[in-house]
């Protein structure tokens, strides 16, 4: 690595980016379709009916019944815990309650509101799928657990380092946002490549940092163990349960219902959860958190829940956090700040549309890259890893089909056999699962096996027509399709079938643009390394 910073800065944006670029590739267009990850889950459960809009709050509802049997039933069943939660729900035949257990772990019931007794376990009509949230796990943890966060925060950092890299190396970035020269082979892709890059530059940095950020703690492990050394209880306990401490006298907990009134009254919206820390002590404490809803949403950032504290004897109140307030601690506001523009729980359709423009446009970004390193080798070899360049070579064409091509294939995949599966399916989420991740290994089997030119056109012409045939699929499977959710004003089903027809439209055409090498540029690159060895 010689030359002045420019050309150290573009050594390293080349081989951290290239060596990085199909984990990232992966990562962000996964992220990139969990942005739409509600609409993606109410697709893959055609059997769900959805649920009418809640009417406008009117004022304090009516819990007692409910609250009573809770009481009743943590009473007997958990009364030694350190925490119970009661989830109130006016109106509904049935309710849920929590708490935690001997080993810190939540534990749960759904109890009728009419007798209190706790309600068997139904079986659901509806298929058992991972929804969208599949895409959520694999972007932030690959499927594979810790390790994968390890490696998903690994692969972050180097993305950090290409992107830095690569707007010092870029001297006319502002001039490359309005550059692009069509048809003109190498010169294309680097003016594509540098067009997405610039245009979604802001929101790389942004959507990078701020998911390493929320991941603190696995990145970080010091933090947590140093708590638990320091207090002798686990982080799971630590994060969920009390955070006071229990007096050890005797106390007789206070009528709930009169609390939930007041903090209903306060928050203007139905509670969501009844928190009763320490029950039976004298330092009893009952927090009541309310329900965020779009309507409180509009025009605040933080997706917060309100939460009134109250004595848990006297009744008396301790303390109110109105909904979507930010923290008092600077550092916490800062990480609820990061963490709501990366989760984008705050969001409404309009934003969510534009995360999942800028995050296709840094998928294309990643995407052309790749392919660039290897359109400018196949017009001339630059020989990098002596007598085993062709080989590095066809690897990296390899991978670069699988990837881009591939991947987009699995996750087409992955809505077929939604679809495709038996529905009383044994664990029929993992098969799900199993059929994204056997699409993507033989999408690279198959690019190992045929020529480059070969293997993405007949990859993103796989991915079109999957695309393009899901909304028959639907029809043929369920009997649902695309006019009748337009009729029903199901925007979001309906949304994910016209969005894969659109996909499928832009894979055929890129399919369509392929075209293989040019036999002279080959036959005189095979030349300059024969002459390099």
């Amino acid at each position: 690595m010689t030359g002045g910073l420019r050309q150290r800065m573009a050594w390293l944006h080349t081989w951290v980016g290239l060596w990085v670029c199909w984990l990232a590739f992966a990562i962000f267009l996964t992220g990139t379709l969990s942005v739409f990850v509600d609409p993606i889950s109410d697709w893959m459960r055609p059997e769900q009916v959805q649920e009418p809009a809640a009417a406008p709050f009117a004022g304090p509802l009516d819990h007692t019944q409910q609250l009573q049997h809770g009481l009743r039933f943590l009473e007997q069943h958990a009364a030694n815990s350190k925490m119970w939660e009661l989830w109130p729900r006016a109106g509904k035949d049935e309710f849920q309650v929590f708490w935690l257990n001997d080993k810190g772990y939540y534990a749960d019931a759904h109890l009728s509101t009419t007798t209190g007794a706790a309600l068997p376990e139904e079986v659901s009509a509806v298929r058992d799928t991972l929804g969208g949230q599949h895409f959520v796990e694999f972007h932030h943890a690959l499927h594979a657990g810790t390790t994968g966060l390890w490696i998903v925060g690994a692969a972050s950092v180097a993305m950090l380092v290409a992107l830095i890299s690569g707007v010092i190396t870029h001297k006319r970035i502002f001039k490359d946002f309005f550059t692009f020269r069509p048809a003109k082979g190498q010169r294309s892709w680097l003016d594509a490549h540098n067009l997405a890059g610039v245009l979604t530059l802001p929101f790389l940095f942004m959507i990078v940092y701020s998911g390493l950020a929320i991941s603190w703690s696995t990145y970080m492990p010091a933090i947590p163990w140093a708590q638990e050394l320091r207090t002798g209880e686990t982080a799971n306990v630590r994060e969920y349960g009390p955070e006071s401490k229990p007096s050890g006298r005797r106390g007789v907990l206070t009528s709930l219902n009169p609390l939930v009134h007041i903090a209903e009254a306060t928050f203007h919206s139905p509670a969501y959860a009844v928190v009763v820390n320490h029950p039976g002590d004298a330092a009893v404490t009952v927090d009541v958190y309310s329900t965020t809803s779009p309507e409180t949403q509009a025009g605040n950032l933080l997706s917060k829940r309100g939460v009134m504290q109250f004595d848990g004897v006297t009744g008396a109140l301790r303390e109110t956090e109105m909904p979507h307030r930010a923290p008092p601690n600077g550092a916490r506001a800062t990480m609820a700040t990061l963490d709501e523009l990366h989760r984008l729980h705050f969001a409404g359709s309009v934003i969510r549309w534009i995360y999942f423009v800028a995050g296709m446009a840094g998928t294309m970004m990643m995407a052309t890259g790749a392919v660039l390193f290897m359109v400018k080798r196949r017009q001339k070899s630059l020989n990098e890893f002596g007598a085993g360049t062709p080989r590095v070579y066809r690897i990296i064409d390899v991978l670069n089909v699988a990837t881009v091509a591939g991947l987009s294939l699995a996750c087409i995949g992955f809505l077929w056999s939604n679809r495709l599966l038996p529905h009383d399916l044994v664990e029929r989420h993992e098969w799900e699962v199993a059929a994204f991740f056997g699409v993507w290994l033989a999408a690279l089997l198959h690019a190992a096996l045929r020529p480059p030119a070969q293997a993405w056109r007949e990859q993103l012409w796989a991915g079109a027509v999957l695309c393009v045939l899901l909304p028959l699929l639907n029809v043929l499977t369920t009997g649902q399709h695309l006019l009748a959710y337009l009729a029903q004003r199901d925007i979001e089903r309906a949304a994910v079938e016209l969005t894969a027809i659109v996909i499928g439209a832009l894979l055929a055409a890129a399919a369509l643009r392929v075209r293989s090498p040019d036999p002279r540029k080959m036959a005189s690159a095979t030349a300059m390394r024969k002459a390099a060895s």
